[in-house]
This record gives C-alpha cells, sequence and structure tokens, in this order.
C-alpha cells in the first residue's frame, strides 16, 4: 500500500507499486490535465510537481512517491496555471 497526497488530500493505492505515476493520477484519481506525451519523460506534457519539484509522470513509478505531496495542473490557481496553459 502506498499513500501519499494528490492536490492536497491523502490517497492510497493498493495496486502494481511499479505503475507509472501518470496512469495513476489519469486512471486511478481522474485527474486528466496531465497527458501521455513520448513515454521517455522528454516532452514534458506529462509533468507534476512532487514535494514542488518538476516530475515526469510517464516514467516514475507510484512507488517513488509515497509519502510526498503530489500536485497536478488542476492545483494550480490563477496565474500559475494560466502561464502552463
Amino acid at each position: 500500500m502506498i499513500e501519499f497526497t494528490l492536490n492536497g488530500k491523502p490517497v492510497t493505492h493498493e495496486g502494481d507499486p511499479d505503475m507509472p505515476l501518470l496512469w495513476y493520477v489519469r486512471d486511478e484519481a481522474g485527474f486528466t490535465g496531465t497527458k501521455y506525451g513520448c513515454g521517455i519523460a522528454a516532452c514534458g506534457a506529462c509533468t507534476l510537481y512532487v514535494d514542488n519539484q518538476p516530475t515526469r509522470s510517464c516514467t516514475t513509478p507510484v512507488s517513488a512517491v509515497a509519502g510526498a505531496q503530489v500536485a497536478t495542473i488542476e492545483a494550480l490557481r490563477g496565474v500559475e496555471a494560466d502561464a502552463v496553459q
């Protein structure tokens, strides 16, 4: 069981610890603002913030964010969201 905070709310993943964080965020948590791009962490479409650091979620396993604060584009507000979009 892997526990972390996603967009300010505690979440638990009881599945495959090697699942890419991108698929957890999109398929299990329902935050679809984060996109699949290249699948090799080169393009940045899958970028999330893990403990305030930009992280490519397509190559980051869920197990790597145990205990961390994860934020998606949906968590950004105001000027930050406008700049990213």
